[in-house]
């Protein structure tokens, strides 16, 4: 039953993107983790960024020396640790991604060059704040990727069950098949249309449900799955593979009623 089976392979596929999705998501979530820790462990410097210190042989003013050092740090421990797991163009580089990740004031003020190099606590509580946020989104993907995940299990397994069992209704059989079996045959693909038909329902609820955020409203998760799928042929993989599974129970339903309406 070459139909269902297509319909099986499609969204078979379309699922492994999401686990991939999933996964991309959880080492962006651990490397934002990562980079929070590293900036709670490095202090700020004091008001002004300055602590005098004797100007002799092997002493520096706070404002020369570590001041810009602990800007560098966290902006290297950004770009080995977040940087890998978001979505940077060779034209952006590390400053767009500080920009789009933890916004341009940040980006500014832990510019390698002109951002003044000062680590203070408002840039410290700053960069914590955005972090936090970038953290907050990413564990509500995460749930609305278990959803996805599992409703496109629902989905496969409905499709296999209906690949396993749909009856065939080719012409040998409407030949030679008795009325009874003929009778059997056409129940079975019904039972099989209405199942696909349940699991439409679902995957529909699915749809219309909202994973619930922390920081802001709700994500819809339909516009997950434009997410995952828009660029896509179909952006919804289940909705389109289970009514191909639906049409072809139907298709064989006709089918064996024209073989036993004929007898």
């Amino acid at each position: 039953m070459p139909d269902v089976a297509a319909a099986v392979s499609d969204l078979t596929e379309a699922r492994g993107h999401v686990r991939a999705e999933r996964r991309a998501t959880e080492r962006q979530h651990r490397a934002f983790e990562q980079f929070r820790q590293t900036v709670r462990e490095t202090d700020p410097v004091s008001v002004g960024g300055i602590e005098a210190r004797p100007a002799s042989s092997g002493w520096t003013t706070e404002a020369t020396g570590t001041t810009g050092d602990r800007c560098r740090r966290i902006r290297s421990a950004f770009e080995e640790q977040v940087v890998p797991h978001v979505d940077v163009t060779a034209s952006t580089g590390v400053r767009g991604a500080l920009a789009s990740e933890l916004s341009t004031e940040v980006a500014v003020a832990l510019a390698a060059e002109g951002g003044g190099n000062q680590f203070t606590e408002p840039l410290r509580q700053a960069i914590l704040d955005h972090v936090g946020q970038r953290l907050a989104e990413s564990r509500v993907m995460l749930r609305a990727l278990d959803r996805e995940r599992s409703s496109l299990d629902d989905a496969v397994a409905a499709l296999k069950r209906a690949e396993r069992s749909l009856p065939s209704a080719d012409d040998s059989t409407r030949i030679l098949a008795a009325d009874s079996e003929l009778w059997d045959r056409r129940t079975t693909a019904v039972d099989l249309a209405e199942e696909l038909t349940s699991a439409l329902r679902a995957r529909q609820s699915t749809l219309d449900a909202v994973t619930a955020a922390e920081v802001k409203a709700g994500i819809p998760h339909d516009t997950v799955v434009e997410y995952l799928f828009g660029d896509r042929d179909t952006t919804y993989p289940a909705l389109d593979a289970l009514l191909r599974g639906i049409r072809e129970c139907r298709r064989r339903r006709d089918r064996l009623d024209d073989a036993i309406g004929g007898r």
